[in-house]
């Protein structure tokens, strides 16, 4: 009979996220997981497979967390505009609140793909694919309910916001200070009017 895992996953995907997110993928070593879930390098493969698989975990613990996820979650009558206005919040919020300089790790790990995975890249390329599809879809809502000027291409404004987004975060890895990071918030969401 196998002993019982003696970890709770969710704990070690956290703790295993934290390094990801601070080293980025190539510099977060095996020893550097070991030492910050606790597990040893055999239970650690056992029970998640190897590097790749561990990060492809902790990217969709990352993902269930994202500032994104209020928007993914609102209702159909929310005032869209509010809730891109809130989304840049949280960006800003994130940035500000984290003295680590972190940024985002959708972010971090698309600027490293030179040493990425393919299963990194799909991921990568599959959340951005998916958050232009929600931009695009909130847009065309906020439209229809004169939340966002009209005159604006749906495609073109979701992926200016998602670019400005990007932006906003490189910005916060390289501990720009409060002030620029609500200025490029702020500017990006005139876009919405224009």
């Amino acid at each position: 009979m196998a002993r019982p895992q003696a970890f709770e996953r969710a704990d070690v995907l956290s703790s295993a996220l934290q390094v990801f997110w601070q080293k980025g993928y190539d510099g977060a070593s095996v020893q550097d997981l070991v030492e910050a879930t606790g597990l040893n390098r055999g239970s650690l493969y056992n029970s998640f497979g190897d590097k790749a698989d561990l990060f492809a975990e902790v990217m969709e613990l990352y993902k269930s967390h994202s500032p994104i996820k209020p928007m993914i979650m609102a209702a159909d009558d929310a005032d869209v505009s509010l809730l891109f206005k809130d989304f840049f919040q949280r960006l800003v919020d994130r940035a500000q609140a984290d003295p680590d300089h972190k940024g985002c790790l959708l972010t971090n790990t698309a600027a490293g793909f030179y040493g990425c995975s393919d299963q990194m890249t799909e991921w990568v390329c599959e959340s951005l694919d998916s958050l232009e599809a929600l931009f695009v879809r909130l847009i065309e809502r906020g439209q229809e309910f004169d939340d966002i000027s009209s005159s604006a291409d749906p495609l073109k404004l979701a992926r200016f916001l998602i670019a400005a987004a990007q932006g906003l975060n490189v910005m916060a890895r390289t501990g720009a200070n409060a002030r620029m990071l609500q200025d490029i918030a702020d500017q990006t969401l005139e876009a919405l009017n224009t």
